[in-house]
């Protein structure tokens, strides 16, 4: 047996045999304290330090009851208590753990590790001893709740709860302190990021006044020239339109996400914001030969909304459908309305979704792979945007699609009497 196991024996005399309890804690103190605690109450103990031995003794002495702390070298006090409570030998030994864990999920754990108890340090010696009692006597084993009663320890007994009451302060400060430390840094990230975007975008939009300047005269000249030339010219003016568009959306997604734009909420209908919001995914939807269609009805409630971040969501959704379409294919937004909800809804046979893609569709920059392949980029925040926007407005998204190849539905939802709590 190992020298850091020890069997603490008590004058027998004649009569029932002792109860035995195996303590299996590192802190070599902390291990004496309880066993003396229980020596005086007429039960033998076992002392071990390592959750490894603590397994081979309790499945060979059989021990009536068994003391684990839930870390240890060696062995886990919960990889003992599982192991006890899965083999047919040892199943039927109580386990109570003892632990300085006292979070509720930590319990959980315990718990569905087969252990009868779970006490957290600092405990009381009277609550222990109740607790063994009731252990070994078959009771019920649910830990009690009251407080240490100071006046019944022994000098020992204070110095460990002492002890105890000091590392559970050191450590909750050195949590307190990490969480700061993590909550600064945060911020630090989301003030560089924010910078970051800010310069970004800048750089990219401003050549976009000269671009259009020397468009316009080139078009101008143009109408001199034959048709594949203005159709060039054409075609040209609506990709830069849409390079120019897309860069927009990252920065309205950018002042979202940093909480750098206030919603400017107003009472709007569905017939304000989404015929402007489409008219560039029409020209892009023609030249694709997608067939583009609109079911807007006339009477649908207005609601209160920012009319620049929901038009710029349904650019995103129906950007979407026709840029991951089939020359051919069709591409429909629908708006409706159903109880309390506004709905704006875009269908498309296009590529389709697998079940791992619509897992981390609402992930910024998650691009995915098979659209680069074919040629699709983008920097995969369309969608995040639209969660974003929903968010702000206490609405909904939905996504649907069969896989790969049989199109996509997404969904805004807008409530028509919100209460977004921003002002």
């Amino acid at each position: 047996m190992s020298s850091s196991v020890k069997m603490r024996e008590t004058d027998t005399l004649e009569g029932p045999k002792q109860q035995t309890v195996l303590i299996a804690e590192d802190d070599p103190l902390l291990a004496e304290a309880i066993a003396a605690t229980l020596d005086l109450e007429g039960l033998e103990t076992i002392v071990t330090h390592n959750g490894k031995e603590a397994l081979s003794l309790a499945r060979q002495l059989q021990p009536d009851l068994v003391l684990l702390d839930v870390m240890m070298p060696g062995r886990t006090g919960i990889e003992v208590c599982a192991a006890l409570k899965t083999a047919s030998g040892s199943s039927e030994i109580p386990v109570i753990l003892v632990t300085a864990k006292s979070e509720e999920e930590d319990r959980a754990v315990g718990l569905a590790a087969g252990a009868h108890a779970y006490v957290t340090k600092p405990f009381s010696p009277v609550q222990l001893i109740d607790l063994v009692k009731e252990t070994l006597a078959g009771e019920s084993v649910e830990p009690r709740t009251r407080k240490p009663s100071i006046g019944t320890m022994s000098l020992d007994q204070l110095t460990v709860y002492a002890r105890d009451l000091k590392e559970l302060w050191q450590r909750e400060r050195e949590e307190r302190e990490a969480l700061e430390r993590a909550r600064e840094r945060l911020l630090e990230l989301d003030r560089l990021k924010a910078a970051f975007v800010s310069t970004v975008t800048h750089e990219l939009l401003t050549p976009f006044a000269s671009i259009g300047t020397t468009l316009a005269v080139l078009q101008k000249q143009s109408q001199k020239e034959d048709a594949k030339v203005r159709e060039t010219l054409e075609d040209l003016s609506t990709a830069i339109a849409g390079l120019h568009r897309c860069i927009e959306g990252v920065v309205k997604f950018a002042e979202l996400v940093n909480k750098q734009r206030e919603p400017q909420l107003g009472l709007h209908g569905l017939d304000e914001v989404v015929p402007w919001a489409i008219e560039p995914v029409a020209m892009i939807a023609r030249a694709r030969e997608v067939d583009f269609q609109l079911d807007l009805p006339p009477n649908l409630s207005k609601t209160r909304m920012d009319a620049e971040l929901v038009s710029e969501a349904v650019f995103q959704m129906a950007h979407n459908a026709v840029k991951f379409n089939r020359p051919g294919g069709k591409a429909r937004i629908r708006a409706f309305q159903s109880d309390e909800w506004l709905f704006i809804e875009v269908s498309d046979t296009g590529i389709g979704l697998t079940h791992e893609r619509l897992d981390t569709l609402g992930l910024p920059f998650e691009q995915s792979a098979e659209a680069l392949r074919r040629g699709q980029e983008g920097l995969g925040i369309g969608w995040a945007f639209v969660c974003y926007v929903a968010e702000v407005h206490n609405g909904r998204t939905y996504v649907e699609s069969d896989g790969p190849g049989e199109g996509s539905t997404f969904s805004l939802a807008l409530p028509l009497n919100p209460d977004t709590g921003i002002s």
